[in-house]
């Protein structure tokens, strides 16, 4: 009986795991990091179109609620027009 007991826990423990979502892969947080970016430079642009000038990085990530998954950071070349992040870099 303690047996079919044990033999029972491990088999819905091992179903639970095998439901659990596995972690995204570096090239999945690469892909989003990337994506964040192009959203961020897009609401860059939309600014400077209406203003003629570029916001604080920081304050377009913030209001777009925004990161990158691996905790790099976000900045802005205002000469080459490009959103990069600290880990990965820009696309």
């Amino acid at each position: 009986m303690k047996r079919i007991a044990a033999i029972l826990i491990l088999t819905i423990g091992l179903g639970v795991a095998a439901c659990t979502p596995a972690p995204p892969s570096a090239a999945e947080l690469k892909a989003q990091c990337f994506q964040n970016q192009t959203l961020i430079a897009a609401e860059m642009n939309l600014f400077n179109a209406d203003s003629g000038m570029y916001p604080p990085i920081a304050t377009v990530v913030e209001k777009m609620g925004l990161k990158c998954p691996s905790g790099g950071t976000y900045s802005f070349d205002g000469k080459m027009l490009t959103v990069s992040c600290s880990v990965h870099g820009h696309p």
